[in-house]
């Protein structure tokens, strides 16, 4: 601590932060050549002969001519050296850095030499000649040392040399004039040491800062060429009223105007009549700096954006002069917010408004409503879209979406806001409005508008419209509680049987939180034994005799008692447990099936979900090994919303495990949609002719000739058939006459639990006894013999190839 700061005394005292410059590297090369042109501007050549020829004149009085001969010599010899370093740093031979080094040596060599001359010449002088000499030599170390400030340290010990030259007589020859002398030399050292190192410190912080300023200078000329050749903002200038000055070449290409008539027109002109130009006005009438303001104007009848950013410029008086600014173009910018601004509040596919909008315009129209008016919500739900979306694909399904959106429109009144919340659910807020019935006619007519099929691409694609309704503010105070009740009205519509319009009730909230709680039920049904599997036997058309059974599922509410598979089945399906349920009841029927006699087959229901499942065949292989029963013996029935899918997956799946024996049972035949074209793309075990064709058959021309039609169609295809809903003895006589394989319904028995099975109870086998019965009669009990079990067991249908089908 004491070294650095005795170091720090004896700097300040000599000075030296003066003379130490940090140049760059860059700039150490012409800082050298500053150096040596500040020196060589003074005639050391031409001072240095002088000086030495004029020494020998004077000393020849005193000194003998072989030290005069050497002082000529060595004198000659520094002036043609000083005279070779110029010559090379003039050639290029040498860099002005060795240049400069060699000067700097030479000075500092010419200072030992003259120092010594003086030595000798003033201990040699006679006492007339001594004051006469000494004051020169006090001179002459002046001048040495200001012709040397590029150089201070050599400057400082040259003269410093010269001075002790100049005090040694006041050693040698003590008087008057050798003693002033000597103090005059040490005095002039001193001064000389605060001026070199002052005026070597203003020379090169001139010389360093103007170059600075030119670098400066050349980068700030060169960005501002490179700004106006290729940059997409341009400079201008203004006077203090905002006229403009000398505009460039960029700004008038920009503006599209000659330069003699943008020159002294007032900058605001350029822009378009607007809000932004006379805010632009009033910041110039402010005085104030201003970045980034935006401003519209029309070139070529196009829409642009000018960004302009600017600063006042005072004169010496704090006068305004002038602004100077840079002006950008951000219309591709402002075009690019003004999309994102889009998309984030309207639907690309429909040009709707989307959720986040509807939400907002929503709410305002809560905020304006007046006490008396009335805003009605309509939600919108587009009815099977699902089911075109997957069978047809995700492009005629977004035409069928633009489509719908498009009739939506033109049903509702122009003050209406329609919406796309998602999917194909939309929404409309009527605000303003003062008659109910008038909404609800709104919705009528949205129904009614859906009620045409869409054609695209050649096809006729059938869509239709529930709605559910809700108004406020009975309904809801705020638009989040209206628009849940709109959804709970419109859940209603779809369970009433789609196309149509349902008006929110309170009782529908109970409803809704009814349906959560036994969705929470649900959950934990399975964990608690709750659910149980019934079964409903599926008979021979000819003779009656039971071939297998139907699973089918039901669950024991603790509080609830039995619910209603109709019930619980959509919640399941929707919440996704029907995969978990639908595995423990494959398990439990195979396991079940396991006990009973082998000529009789279990049929087991799958949904989709299941079927989507990535598991579902490991889960099939699982069971059917875990139980022993032959894949033979297994029946998975599947529907056709399943099939419109048209999942390639899925068929893969459907053949692997018809390859292993699972026969495969399309379920609620006729009930959906393009039922044959599904008929071509899966060779089907068996068709299951749904209870609503065959409840009126016996009365119904129409009926019955579907059902003959299917069960033609069914032997055409090596198919068998399976009439649902029998519960008459008329049914059951035109189901045989029409030549259906199996039976099921009322008429043999309803479904039961497995412990009252007829083939537990009595023989296996046994047919049900044939009865005239009425829809509302019970089950009649099973009763045959062992004959018939083996007659029933070889008539049983075996395993079928499917026949070879002609494509296109």
């Amino acid at each position: 601590m004491r070294v650095k700061k005795a170091s720090d005394f004896w700097r300040k005292l000599a000075l030296l932060d003066l003379v130490d410059h940090r140049v760059p590297a860059r700039d150490r090369e012409w800082f050298a050549r500053c150096k040596l042109q500040h020196t060589g501007a003074f005639p050391y050549k031409t001072y240095d002969t002088v000086r030495v020829f004029s020494a020998v004149a004077i000393y020849s009085f005193f000194m003998p001519a072989l030290l005069l001969a050497l002082i000529a010599g060595v004198g000659i010899a520094a002036i043609a050296y000083h005279a070779h370093i110029e010559r090379c740093a003039r050639s290029g031979r040498q860099t002005y850095r060795q240049s400069y080094r060699r000067l700097r040596d030479l000075m500092l060599v010419r200072g030992v030499m003259w120092a010594g001359i003086y030595m000798i010449a003033l201990a040699m002088a006679p006492p007339a000649i001594l004051s006469v000499l000494l004051p020169a030599a006090v001179m002459i170390m002046f001048v040495d040392g200001l012709c040397m400030i590029a150089m201070p340290r050599r400057a400082l010990v040259a003269v410093g040399l010269q001075a002790i030259g100049i005090a040694t007589p006041a050693v040698l020859n003590p008087t008057a004039i050798t003693l002033i002398s000597a103090v005059v030399a040490g005095f002039s050292f001193l001064f000389l040491h605060w001026a070199l190192f002052n005026l070597n410190y203003l020379f090169a912080t001139r010389r360093l800062r103007t170059r600075e300023l030119t670098h400066a200078n050349e980068t700030i000329q060169l960005l501002m060429n490179q700004y106006d050749e290729d940059g997409s903002d341009w400079l201008f200038e203004c006077d203090e009223k905002g006229a403009i000055l000398r505009p460039n070449d960029r700004f008038c290409q920009a503006a599209q105007l000659p330069a003699h008539e943008m020159n002294g027109m007032l900058l605001s002109l350029i822009f378009d009549d607007c809000p932004e130009r006379e805010e632009l006005r009033a910041i110039g009438k402010r005085e104030d700096n201003f970045r980034n303001h935006v401003i519209p104007l029309t070139l070529d009848g196009e829409k642009r954006w000018w960004s302009i950013s600017a600063r006042p410029i005072y004169d010496d008086e704090g006068i305004l002069r002038s602004w100077r600014g840079f002006i950008s173009d951000v219309t591709r910018t402002r075009q690019a917010e003004a999309k994102v601004t889009y998309m984030a509040h309207y639907d690309v596919l429909t040009n709707l408004a989307n959720r986040s909008l509807f939400n907002i315009t929503l709410q305002r129209a809560f905020v304006r409503r007046d006490p008396d008016d009335v805003i009605g919500v309509l939600y919108v739900d587009l009815d099977h879209f699902k089911a075109v979306n997957d069978t047809h694909g995700h492009a005629l399904g977004d035409m069928v979406l633009a489509e719908a959106a498009r009739r939506i429109e033109n049903a509702v009144p122009d003050t209406a806001m329609v919406a796309r919340l998602g999917g194909d659910e939309f929404a409309v807020v009527l605000a303003s409005q003062t008659d109910r019935s008038a909404i609800v006619r709104i919705a009528h007519n949205i129904v009614s508008a859906m009620d045409d099929p869409v054609e695209a691409e050649g096809q006729s694609l059938p869509i239709g419209a529930s709605i559910g309704v809700a108004f406020a503010p009975e309904n809801g105070l705020d638009g989040d509680t209206v628009l849940r009740a709109a959804d709970l009205a419109l859940y209603d519509a779809k369970a009433k049987g789609r196309r149509g319009v349902s008006l929110f009730d309170p009782d529908m909230q109970e409803e809704m939180q009814d349906r959560r709680t036994l969705e929470l039920d649900l959950r934990a049904a399975l964990g608690r034994g709750e659910l149980e599997l019934f079964y409903q036997p599926l008979v021979s058309a000819i003779d009656s005799v039971t071939v297998g059974y139907e699973a089918l599922l039901r669950w024991n509410h603790p509080t609830r008692g039995q619910v209603s598979p109709a019930v619980f089945i959509p919640i399941a399906e929707e919440t996704g447990q029907i995969v978990q349920i639908g595995t423990w009841v494959l398990r439990e029927a195979l396991r079940e099936a396991a006990t009973w006699p082998e000529e009789l087959s279990v049929s087991v229901n799958l949904s989709p979900a299941q079927m989507a499942d990535d598991s579902i065949l490991t889960t099939v292989v699982g069971a059917l090994a875990q139980t022993g029963v032959p894949a033979s013996r297994l029946e998975l029935e599947i529907t056709e919303t399943l099939l419109m899918q048209d999942n390639p997956e899925t068929i893969a799946v459907l053949h692997k495990l018809r390859d292993m024996g699972v026969k495969i049972a399309l379920d609620d035949f006729g009930t959906g949609y393009s039922s044959l074209n599904y008929l071509r793309s899966f060779p089907f075990d068996k068709i299951k002719i749904d209870r609503c064709f065959v409840e009126d058959i016996a009365e119904k021309k129409d009926s019955d000739a579907i059902v003959r039609a299917v069960i033609g169609l069914a032997e055409e295809l090596d198919m068998r058939t399976t009439a649902e809903g029998v519960e008459t003895a008329h049914q059951l006589a035109q189901l045989r006459q029409n030549g259906c394989t199996h039976l099921q319904g009322f008429l043999f028995s309803k479904a039961r639990p497995a412990s009252e099975l007829a083939h537990k109870l009595a023989v296996p086998g046994a047919p049900a006894k044939e009865a005239e019965l009425a829809v509302e009669a019970k089950p009649v009990t099973q009763i045959a013999s062992k004959k018939r079990a083996r007659k029933a067991a070889t008539n049983a249908p075996a395993k079928r190839t499917p026949p070879k089908r002609k494509s296109g």
